[in-house]
């Protein structure tokens, strides 16, 4: 099975939304870090979404994804138009990724810290624990994204609107909940 097209379409599609915001976002709103959001505004939950992307295309390549071996450039998290430049760069690597035709079926390992106690027995006093390592594929991992950037996105949303700024209705929901809604008549809990 070659791409799952649809999943790479549905996060390029998500990634265009969220330039689409950023175009009519200020600098100030973009860079604000507001009470209860004094730890990740809209530009750091968006450069956390960017470096996911970073991550799986790099370990897309390698056949091994460290979410966790992450940038986290500052620069992406307060200033706009290094954001805007940045996920147009992702943008553009996500349509190249589609069109290499990678198999969506296709294994990749995936390392990540789990967390845990230094003091975990056998383990010498402050050492850290090894990451944990998991199975997964192309496909599964595209999904991921999709589910996390909607969850970043979601609270992105929460955090514009205490700015006082109003974001399109489906930014940061769900595809499911949209099509809930559509086929009930409204909004249910998100």
């Amino acid at each position: 099975m070659r791409t799952n097209t649809q999943l790479v379409q549905r996060n390029t599609a998500f990634l265009a939304q969220a330039l689409t915001l950023l175009e009519s976002l200020s600098p100030e709103v973009y860079a604000a870090r507001e009470a209860p959001f004094d730890r990740g505004g809209v530009g750091a939950h968006l450069r956390h979404v960017l470096d996911h992307y970073d991550a799986f295309l790099e370990g897309a390549e390698q056949g091994c994804i460290d979410y966790d071996a992450r940038r986290r450039d500052s620069a992406t998290e307060a200033e706009l138009e290094v954001a805007r430049a940045r996920l147009r760069r992702t943008l553009t690597r996500m349509e190249a990724f589609q069109a290499r035709g990678d198999s969506a079926d296709r294994p990749i390992l995936v390392v990540m810290d789990a967390g845990g106690d230094s003091e975990a027995p056998g383990l010498p006093l402050g050492e850290t624990p090894p990451p944990t390592r998991g199975a997964s594929s192309v496909g599964r991992e595209l999904q991921y994204l999709i589910a996390h950037t909607v969850h970043h996105f979601a609270l992105m949303a929460v955090a514009l609107r205490l700015a006082g700024f109003e974001p399109h209705a489906d930014f940061g929901v769900a595809p499911s909940t949209l099509r809930f809604e559509a086929r009930n008549g409204g909004p249910c809990v998100r």
